[in-house]
C-alpha cells in the first residue's frame, strides 16, 4: 500500500489548483456573506434609533397636546424642556407648530427660532424622513423628523438628534464579533479546501506513485482506494493487473524450482515420520509397562484409604458403643448386686433354702445370658464382613436399633418403628449397620445439642418392586441451608468441642452408595431432618 506525506501532497501541482480554487471561492462567498450581515446589523441598528426616536416624538406629542391645541408655548417648554433633560440621549429637539415660532431644546439650554415654518406642501415632502447627519458642529447624530397631528389634524413637526454613542458601541461590538468570526471562517476554509483538495487528489496521486514504483519492478505494490466512483473502479482494475502480473511471476519462479523443493519436502516427511514412529513406538512400550502398575497401584492406594477412614468411623463408633454397653449392663449389674444380698441376707436369718437358692440361681443366670448376648451383638457389629451376602434389610435395622436403644433411652429419646417385612438387599450387613447407627447417633447428638423437649426419631422401613427404602426423621430443628449439602464431605462436622470426627456421616455414603450401589439422600422436613436410603433388591431372593 502507498502512504503519501503530507509534504508531498503539498508539493503535488493537482492538489494545489484544486485547494487555490476552493480557497478563492469559498472565501468570496463568505465575503459576500459578511458584507451582506454587516449591512443587515447597520440597519437593525438604524430602525432600533428610528423606533426610540419615534417612542420619544409620541411621548413629547402626548405630553403637550393640550398645549398644542391651545398653542400654550410655555407650558410645552416647560414640559419638553424636563423631558430632554431627563434623557441623556437627546441632543436637540425642536417642535415646530405651523405658522408660529419654533422651540429649539439642547442639553441645559433652549431658543426660539422664529423663522422656521413649514407649509403644508413641506409636510407632504417631508413626511418621517430619517437618517445619520453631520450637524453644523461637526458631530455625527441621529436626525428624525416627526409630523404633529392631533385628531388627524397637522400642527406641525418634530425635528429630533438623537446621540449615536450606544449606537457606536454596539457597531463597534458587532465589528469585532464579525472580525473574530472571519478569523474563524479563514481557519475553517483553509481546513475544508485542504480536506476537500486532498479527497480529490489523492487517489490521483496515488495511482501516479505507484505507477513510477511499477516501473521500477516492485510488482507487490497495491493502491488501496475504496471509491465507488470512475478512479475507483480504476485503482481496481489497475490491482487487478498488478494481481496477475506478480501471479504470472510466482508460478514462474514456482515452475523453476518445484522439482528441487519437491525432493527436498519428502525426504524431510520421511525422515519426520521415521523419527515420530520411533518416538511412538517408545511412548508405548513404556506405556504398556507402566500402566498396569500406575492402575494397580491407584487402586490399592484408593482401598487402603478407604479402610483407613472405614477403621477410623469404626474406632469412632467403638466409643459410641462401649458408652451403650455400660448403660445396658448397668440395669443386670445392679440387679444382681441385689440377688447376691438377698442371699447374703437370707443366710444371716436362717432363712435360706434351696427353693429361694435356686430362684436366685436362675435370676443370675438369665441376667448374665443377656450380658453375653449384648456381649455378642456388639462384637458381631466390629467384624466386617468380607464378601456380599444376601440379606433382610427389616432384621438389620431391628439389630440395629437395639444397639442405640440405651443412650436413646438414657437422653430421653423417643425411637419410633415403622418397620414392615422386606425381601432381601444384597450387600454388606454389619457395614450397612454401622452406616445406620452412624445416622442414628447424628440424630441422637443434633437432639441433645439443641436440647429437643419431646425428643423423637421415627425409623420406617419399606420396600416397592425394585428398591428397599429406610428412612430417619428426627425433630431436632433441621440443618442450615448453607451446610446442608457439605454433610457427607469428609471431616466437616458442626458439634462443638471437638466431639465429631466428620468421618461418620461421609463413611455411611460410602458403604451405601459405593459398596451397596445405593443412594443416600438428606433434606430438612417440617421440623428435623429426613434421611432416605435408597438399596436394590437381590433379585436372586424373592422371601418377604
Amino acid at each position: 500500500m502507498i502512504n503519501i506525506p503530507i509534504i508531498s501532497i503539498f508539493k503535488n501541482s493537482l492538489f494545489r489548483k484544486i485547494f487555490t480554487i476552493l480557497f478563492i471561492s469559498i472565501s468570496l462567498v463568505l465575503l459576500i456573506f459578511a458584507m451582506q450581515a454587516v449591512n443587515l446589523q447597520k440597519n437593525s441598528l438604524i430602525d432600533s434609533l428610528r423606533l426610540e426616536a419615534k417612542s420619544i416624538c409620541d411621548e413629547v406629542i402626548f405630553y403637550n397636546k393640550e398645549n398644542i391645541v391651545i398653542d400654550d408655548q410655555i407650558n410645552i417648554l416647560e414640559q419638553s424642556y424636563d423631558y430632554v433633560q431627563e434623557n441623556s440621549k437627546i441632543l436637540r429637539l425642536i417642535i415646530a407648530k405651523t405658522n408660529t415660532d419654533a422651540i429649539k431644546i439642547e442639553q441645559n439650554k433652549w431658543s426660539i427660532i422664529e423663522e422656521h415654518q413649514h407649509s403644508e406642501k413641506e409636510y407632504n415632502q417631508k413626511l418621517q424622513k430619517h437618517d445619520i447627519i453631520v450637524n453644523k458642529e461637526g458631530k455625527k447624530v441621529f436626525y428624525y423628523e416627526y409630523p404633529i397631528q392631533l385628531s388627524l389634524i397637522h400642527k406641525g413637526w418634530i425635528y429630533l438628534s438623537l446621540s449615536l454613542k450606544e449606537y457606536d458601541t454596539r457597531l463597534e461590538a458587532v465589528n469585532n464579533q464579525l472580525l473574530f468570526l472571519a478569523m474563524i471562517l479563514f481557519v475553517v476554509v483553509i481546513l475544508i479546501s485542504y480536506f476537500i483538495a486532498k479527497t480529490f487528489s489523492k487517489p490521483i496521486i496515488k495511482l501516479n506513485e505507484a505507477s513510477k514504483q511499477i516501473a521500477q519492478g516492485n510488482l507487490s505494490l497495491r493502491v488501496d482506494i475504496d471509491s465507488n466512483d470512475e478512479i475507483g473502479k480504476l485503482a481496481k482494475t489497475f490491482n487487478t493487473m498488478l494481481n496477475n502480473l506478480e501471479y504470472s511471476k510466482k508460478e514462474l519462479i514456482k515452475s523453476h524450482n518445484e522439482l528441487e523443493y519437491s525432493v527436498k519436502l519428502r525426504t524431510q516427511e520421511l525422515v519426520d515420520v521415521n523419527i515420530q514412529l520411533q518416538s511412538k513406538s517408545i511412548q508405548l512400550k513404556e506405556l504398556n509397562e507402566n500402566l498396569e502398575h500406575k492402575v494397580e497401584e491407584a487402586v490399592k492406594k484408593q482401598q487402603d484409604q478407604e479402610q483407613i477412614l472405614i477403621q477410623q468411623s469404626r474406632s469412632a463408633a467403638m466409643g459410641e458403643m462401649i458408652g451403650n454397653i455400660a448403660h445396658q449392663w448397668r440395669q443386670p449389674l445392679n440387679i444382681l448386686g441385689l440377688i447376691i444380698q438377698n442371699i447374703n441376707f437370707s443366710y444371716q436369718i436362717n432363712e435360706l433354702s434351696d427353693e429361694f437358692m435356686n430362684n436366685a440361681v436362675t435370676k443370675a443366670n438369665t441376667l448374665t445370658n443377656n450380658m453375653s448376648k449384648t456381649i455378642d451383638d456388639f462384637r458381631n457389629f466390629f467384624q466386617p464382613n468380607k464378601e456380599k451376602k444376601s440379606f433382610l434389610l427389616n432384621e438389620i435395622v431391628k439389630k440395629s436399633l437395639i444397639l442405640v436403644e440405651s443412650p436413646f433411652s438414657y437422653h430421653n429419646i423417643k425411637l419410633i418403628e415403622k418397620i414392615e417385612k422386606t425381601k432381601n438387599v444384597y450387600g454388606f450387613p454389619n457395614e450397612f449397620s454401622q452406616a445406620l447407627i452412624n445416622i442414628l447417633n447424628n440424630a441422637k447428638d443434633a437432639l441433645v445439642e439443641h436440647n429437643i423437649d419431646d425428643s423423637t426419631v421415627i425409623v420406617s422401613v419399606f420396600n416397592d418392586h425394585k428398591f428397599g427404602y429406610v428412612t430417619i426423621q428426627d425433630n431436632a430443628k433441621g440443618i442450615k441451608k448453607n451446610i446442608i449439602s457439605k454433610i457427607f464431605d469428609p471431616y466437616f462436622t458442626t458439634k462443638k468441642d471437638e466431639k465429631g470426627t466428620g468421618i461418620g456421616l461421609y463413611m455411611s455414603k460410602i458403604i451405601i452408595e459405593q459398596n451397596m450401589q445405593g443412594k443416600l439422600n438428606v433434606k430438612n422436613s417440617s421440623n428435623g431432618v429426613l434421611f432416605t436410603i435408597k438399596i436394590p433388591l437381590d433379585k436372586g431372593y424373592n422371601i418377604c
